[in-house]
């Protein structure tokens, strides 16, 4: 992927796997999500790693709230087994719909994300047929890709 300003974003198989295996379809279906992880690469991304939703995560038809003290914990955990190479990068999560894209609340939350972290972040929703990515950083967040099957 690049977001056209000559920056890559390179995302491992098994990520983009993990999400569309995570879209609950049917009644009752709930949100999922985590954090990705990866590593900057000068201005590039690499996306290698994620959690999934732990049990104190709030899951419901149409919110995915991460909550659980052990996202955090895994990602002290890949930053200190990588020496400092591989940290927090991004969200991930669900929409129950054929097409993603950002709420208003996804929008507000990464915002607030980004400035806390004075980085770019990976952001992605999973959805029935694609995943919408998207990249925020200073300048905002815009989409980057959808992948479809």
């Amino acid at each position: 992927m690049t977001p056209g300003d000559g920056r890559f974003i390179l995302i491992h198989a098994e990520i983009i796997g993990l999400i569309e295996s995570s879209v609950e379809r049917g009644h009752p279906s709930r949100e999922a999500g985590g954090i990705l992880l990866g590593s900057y690469r000068g201005d590039h991304i690499e996306v290698s790693g994620f959690t999934t939703p732990y049990p104190q995560d709030r899951r419901s038809f149409a919110l995915f709230d991460r909550i659980d003290p052990l996202h955090q914990s895994s990602a002290l955990r890949t930053w200190q087994q990588s020496t400092g190479t591989d940290t927090y990068i991004g969200e991930w999560h669900t929409h129950p719909e054929a097409s993603p894209s950002p709420s208003w609340l996804d929008r507000r939350t990464w915002r607030k994300l980004i400035n806390r972290s004075h980085a770019p972040m990976v952001f992605a929703i999973g959805g029935f047929s694609d995943i919408w990515w998207g990249l925020g950083d200073v300048d905002g967040i815009r989409s980057l890709y959808e992948h479809v099957e």
